[in-house]
């Protein structure tokens, strides 16, 4: 005899299976959105042009496999990764600290002062790119940078500033204040509270922003192209467009460069993929 108890439990475990083959449902749709463009995208790596309009979709019947060493030589990555290599990594390691400073300052501040400087912060990130690139070249050929990684750094290490106060601010207010006044008490100067305390409680959010910024940094084409406009301070975007022509483009050539930038954002998000998923939930709820 099945008792109404037994029926609602029934009921629930049924619903409960439901509600977990929706949502695997929508993660592998969802999956299949990113994937399937990344799967056809290497799969056009491996062809020749030809046979790329032939059969855009379909496996290739003879592997090119030399597209790659021709997009290595032809498109000058040899040059162009170590270029993005570096002014990605400066640039993430610099505005990912300043940002945590700032972050840390802003906790300490009255609170009417901490919210107008949070905001104007913020709203950096309603600045379209194209609207501060003549200012920004003025600027830059002012200082004789134009055509140097410099000229790539700083604005990309200012830039980064907003996204990492966003996302650190509130994680540096969540943080207990007396572990800051203990480590005060024990005589640490405020550059040790903040290296030895602050840094490390706040280390799920730094990786967060780190790779949120080092992904726009390292696929950004328009700064690149404006201003480090010499071949030996390109980047790998600007460095892709080499085979896009007017009348003709190489386009496995450019799926097989796009295949070699892809690869190390790839790696970086599979690597710090746990400190990501933690630093996008951390400071939410404070207390």
């Amino acid at each position: 005899m099945i008792t109404p108890a037994h029926g609602r439990r029934r009921q629930t475990r049924l619903d409960r299976d439901l509600a977990t083959a929706w949502r695997t449902a929508y993660l592998c749709c969802a999956s299949a959105i990113v994937l399937v463009p990344l799967f056809f995208m290497i799969l056009a790596s491996f062809k020749t042009v030809p046979e790329f309009f032939m059969n855009p979709y379909g496996v290739p019947k003879s592997w090119a496999f030399t597209n790659y060493t021709k997009a290595w030589t032809d498109a000058n990555l040899s040059i162009t990764l170590p270029n993005t290599i570096i002014v990605t990594t400066v640039s993430v390691v610099l505005s990912t600290i300043l940002s945590a400073m700032i972050a840390y300052g802003l906790r300490r501040k009255d609170r009417r002062f901490s919210t107008g400087l949070y905001s104007l912060f913020v709203a950096g990130l309603l600045v379209p790119v194209h609207a501060i690139i003549l200012p920004l070249f003025v600027m830059l050929k002012a200082l004789g940078l134009l055509g140097s990684l410099l000229a790539l750094i700083l604005p990309y290490s200012a830039m980064g500033l907003p996204l990492g106060v966003l996302v650190l601010t509130p994680m540096a207010a969540a943080l207990p204040e007396e572990l800051v006044q203990s480590a005060r008490m024990d005589g640490a100067s405020e550059w040790q509270i903040f290296r030895r305390v602050i840094l490390p409680l706040m280390k799920p959010g730094l990786v967060s922003v780190a790779i949120l910024n080092g992904v726009w940094m390292w696929n950004e084409f328009f700064i690149p192209l404006i201003v480090a406009f010499k071949p030996e301070a390109q980047t790998m975007p600007v460095g892709i467009v080499a085979f896009i022509g007017t009348y003709s483009t190489e386009w496995g050539l450019v799926f097989a460069s796009v295949v070699i930038s892809t690869l190390p954002v790839i790696v970086a998000y599979l690597v710090m993929t746990r400190q990501f998923q933690t630093g996008l939930t951390a400071g939410a709820v404070k207390g």
